[in-house]
């Protein structure tokens, strides 16, 4: 398969395969344990080979940039590629972290997407690690997308009046946005 899932993805069924290493069976149903490739042997038993460990960079209270690259409501996987550490900013490898609808704004919010989307790059604070997963925080004003892109055509967004605006299009769209996001370059 060499696909990639998260903790809870279905990723098939005991007439399928047979589960391996990561794999949880729930009623004949076979879950991903953790993030993670998809693996698949000869025998058919299927696994999931973890990402690897956390950076040792990265611990609670850093300031982080990260890429959503999914978004499995409650939760959006974001792709660290940034850390903020004493002003000077390093560079991440392929590390997956977590950022759950409860840590988005002060508040309730009803749905993930409405907040962030798939390809914003996100400014946020690491709170915990916590068996391998990096979680992460956005509800200061400071936090939050820091660069955006049109739903429906993928150009940049500017920001008009705390409104996404597509230059291209002329879409409008709502973010939770970072302080930051009228300093970046459009």
């Amino acid at each position: 398969m060499g696909e990639f899932s998260t903790p809870g993805k279905l990723i098939g069924t005991e007439e399928e395969f047979v589960g391996g290493e990561g794999v949880f069976n729930d009623c004949g149903r076979l879950h991903a344990l953790y993030a993670g490739e998809v693996l698949v042997d000869k025998q058919k038993a299927v696994s999931v080979k973890p990402f690897p460990a956390v950076p040792k960079m990265v611990a609670p209270g850093m300031v982080v940039y990260g890429r959503v690259e999914d978004i499995f409501e409650p939760i959006a996987l974001v792709k660290l590629a940034l850390v903020e550490s004493k002003g000077a900013r390093q560079a991440q490898g392929d590390y997956f972290s977590v950022l759950h609808v409860s840590n988005v704004r002060r508040g309730y919010v009803r749905n993930l997407r409405d907040e962030v989307k798939v390809g914003d790059v996100i400014k946020a604070l690491v709170t915990e690690i916590r068996r391998g997963e990096v979680y992460l925080d956005i509800k200061n004003p400071d936090l939050g997308v820091v660069k955006a892109y049109c739903s429906r055509c993928r150009d940049p967004l500017y920001l008009k009046d705390r409104i996404l605006v597509c230059g291209s299009c002329g879409s409008t769209e709502r973010r939770k946005l970072s302080d930051e996001y009228s300093a970046v370059e459009r």
